[in-house]
């Protein structure tokens, strides 16, 4: 009796681990977006920027041919500024600890507003390094996509001549240490992109 006992445990434990394991494991409890479709869009891959370039994509919609250009120019360029400006004020916050500097937060100030006013002048000398325009069949619109770049040597002379010329800020300047401020920010830009 005990044997027959024995044999049935054996025979349920060895059922019990069966179903068990023909349950599959783990299931996943997240449903998957099947309704997901990735889209590729035009220029986008050509505002990456790197080392060497500042680089930013735009696009713009309108009825009018020369009006979807122009929000594409401008949708660009706001982001180029605002990458360029962020790359600067990085640099300039590394740049104020490292040097010894008076009143480094006035520095800062004026170093940032002469920083702006450089960026609004040398993105005057942006390339376009792709543009494609096109219509939307279903709305009617003029659809322009596009990439810029303005070369980072360009804003960082433009920054370097400015200074120069700025007596109370001249003081302050490092130019070696700057430039190297400048090019570590630059290659972390070109880490960051695919």
């Amino acid at each position: 009796m005990k044997m027959k006992l024995k044999g049935i445990l054996s025979v349920t434990m060895m059922l019990a681990v069966v179903s068990f394991m023909s349950c599959g494991g783990p299931k996943e409890t997240g449903k998957k977006d099947s309704n997901f479709q990735e889209i590729s869009i035009p220029c986008q891959d050509k505002g990456y920027s790197d080392a060497e370039f500042f680089r930013a994509a735009g696009s713009g919609k309108s009825r009018n041919l020369a009006t979807s250009k122009d929000k594409a120019m401008l949708n660009a360029k706001t982001r180029l500024a605002g990458l360029i400006n962020s790359t600067i004020k990085s640099v300039t916050e590394q740049y104020t600890n490292e040097i010894d500097v008076g009143d480094a937060s006035e520095f800062e100030q004026s170093f940032e507003q002469m920083t702006r006013d450089v960026v609004k002048q040398q993105l005057l000398e942006t390339a376009v390094t792709c543009e494609k325009t096109g219509t939307n069949s279903q709305s009617g619109l003029y659809e322009t996509y596009l990439a810029i770049q303005v070369k980072k040597d360009v804003i960082y002379n433009g920054i370097d001549e400015k200074i120069s010329k700025d007596k109370k800020l001249q003081l302050k300047y490092d130019r070696m240490k700057f430039k190297e401020k400048f090019d570590e920010e630059m290659d972390k830009l070109e880490r960051e992109n695919p």
